[in-house]
């Protein structure tokens, strides 16, 4: 094996051998027999002369982030890179300093599409070390990304924390997290639900078979205001489905971004009407100058595909009722200190007089109309994701990777 890795090296290459499910052995450039290896399955250590590293200090910190940065070039296959990267990060946090922690934070926040194994990388530092707030809410945040096997040990990990998260957003996201799991994922939230809320719900023997529906129950009698924690559905007239544009969006581009068509989509999909991206558009609703600097792509995705699964606290959709008895329903804006600026499903702006308003109600559904894909062809909607992925001229884009 120390041959195979040796002639690598000298060959100027990252090393990457993998030979069954658990042998893995990457290269740390610019430290003296120093590889990351798989001891078990999912469970990486950064090993020198052989013998485990017990706390990261600055000499190996520079090699490591060296060695992500490197990574990111993606000279090899998507899986290839992917699994390194996990592996680097998970080996980096379990004995990670102060510096690496922080560098793992900057992480999650700059690059949204790598919160997945920032949060499991996270977790494993929480399961060894101390359990720090600040760790405890970059893993409530992974919630709304993480899945599989990583949404099984964020789940347990918070779990391990004392403080618990009464907020409904985020016990909605658990449940959420759970109906798509296994049974063992199931029964993980479950207990993460018992521990956040304090309780242990009874199950009828039919609940106990799918453990999450008591919770759903409990969650639309404790929060009747809220959307309730059910998984989205496809609407029968849907052109273009979520998993499908999911995958292709995971391929790689077979060609350069068609800025032109991505724009193009953009004002013919009617998100112009809202939302701003770069120098077009309104905004009225969320601006989406850095929305791939802030939310994965499959999020973007899910918030177009079924707009009133989430709805964002600061662009809530509300009823008017006025005194003529007039009922208006959209998103509300500021638009002075007499009148409120309504923006309606179907992008138009409406000015109601406030000495005109009898009372305001909030509404469970999005103002964001559904099926706003169906007038796209499917190279138009792969354009307007791919162009959504993308910074606009004049946006800013320094981050911890390009400054000095």
């Amino acid at each position: 094996m120390r041959a195979v890795q040796l002639l690598l090296l000298l060959n100027g290459t990252i090393n990457f051998v993998q030979a069954g499910d658990t042998e893995f052995s990457l290269k740390i450039e610019g430290l003296a027999d120093a590889f990351i290896e798989e001891v078990s399955q999912g469970d990486y250590r950064i090993m020198i002369a052989g013998a485990p590293l017990e706390r990261i200090t600055g000499a190996e910190f520079s090699a490591l982030r060296e060695l992500e940065i490197k990574l990111q070039d993606k000279k090899n296959t998507k899986a290839q890179t992917e699994r390194k990267l996990n592996a680097l990060l998970i080996a980096m946090a379990r004995i990670a300093d102060k510096t690496t922690l922080m560098y793992l934070h900057e992480l999650f926040e700059s690059y949204p599409e790598r919160r997945n194994d920032v949060a499991e990388a996270i977790s494993w530092y929480a399961k060894e070390n101390q359990r720090r707030d600040p760790d405890w809410r970059i893993l409530v945040r992974s919630l709304n990304v993480v899945q599989g096997e990583q949404a099984k040990v964020v789940m347990r990990s918070l779990a391990r924390f004392r403080r618990r998260s009464n907020k409904a957003q985020w016990v909605r996201q658990v449940i959420l997290v759970g109906l798509e799991q296994d049974p063992e994922g199931q029964q993980i939230a479950v207990k993460l639900l018992e521990h956040w809320t304090g309780l242990n719900l009874n199950q009828s023997e039919q609940e106990q078979k799918s453990p999450l529906l008591v919770w759903q129950k409990w969650f639309a009698e404790k929060y009747p205001d809220e959307i309730a924690a059910v998984l989205p559905v496809e609407a029968p007239d849907s052109r273009w489905k979520y998993q499908e544009i999911k995958s292709e969006l995971r391929k790689p581009a077979k060609q350069e971004l068609n800025l032109k068509l991505g724009e193009q989509s953009f004002v013919k999909a009617s998100c112009v009407k809202c939302h701003r991206f770069g120098k077009i558009g309104e905004k009225v609703g969320p601006d989406l100058t850095h929305v791939s600097r802030r939310l994965q792509q499959k999020e973007v995705l899910m918030a177009t595909i079924f707009p009133s699964h989430f709805v964002a606290e600061e662009y809530p959709t509300v009823m008017i009722l006025t005194d003529a008895g007039k009922v208006f329903t959209g998103m509300m804006g500021a638009a002075g200190p007499d009148q409120i600026l309504l923006l309606t499903g179907e992008g138009k702006k409406q000015l109601i007089n406030k000495n005109e308003v009898d009372e305001i109600s909030p509404v469970k559904k999005s103002s964001m109309p559904d099926g706003l894909l169906n007038l796209l062809s499917k190279e138009e909607v792969i354009e307007l994701f791919r162009y959504l992925a993308m910074l606009p001229e004049g946006a800013t884009a320094r981050y911890r990777h390009t400054t000095p």
